[in-house]
């Protein structure tokens, strides 16, 4: 295979478009072979198998593509460390997690910031488990 040269910047905007793209081929994967019930949703288990196949099928050619581009285009491979990795996840939690305190609705009216009151020990039970993400 050819290698290209490319700039730096044109590199660190190619490898971080290929992660993302890689992070949401994999989420597609892990739907379509591991369905989960879980308590706020469900995924309606509505397609037929080959259609799950032939997603199956596409997410493997597109993660091919991924890697021949990586390896034409000489892109490092990211290496995640776990700990950061849950670190920003539980970040990012505590982020949705903190707006729905019944202190930070006041512009949503009285009655939802009254009504929102009884669901906050709910949330911060929540919240302090989140917290014991952190590591």
């Amino acid at each position: 295979m050819e290698k290209s040269s490319l700039s730096k910047t044109h590199k660190r905007i190619l490898s971080t478009l290929l992660f993302v793209l890689e992070q949401k081929i994999e989420s597609i994967e892990h739907m379509i072979l591991h369905p989960a019930e879980n308590a706020s949703y469900a995924i309606e288990q509505n397609l037929a198998e080959d259609a799950k196949t032939r997603l199956l099928q596409t997410c493997k050619s597109l993660k091919n593509d991924i890697h021949e581009m990586s390896a034409k285009f000489e892109l490092r491979k990211r290496t995640i460390n776990q700990m950061q990795y849950i670190n920003t996840m539980q970040s990012q939690m505590w982020e949705n997690i903190s707006d729905a305190f019944s202190d930070k609705l006041k512009g949503y009216g009285e009655n939802i910031q009254s009504d929102a009151r009884e669901v906050d020990p709910y949330i911060k039970q929540l919240s302090e488990k989140i917290e014991m993400l952190r590591l």
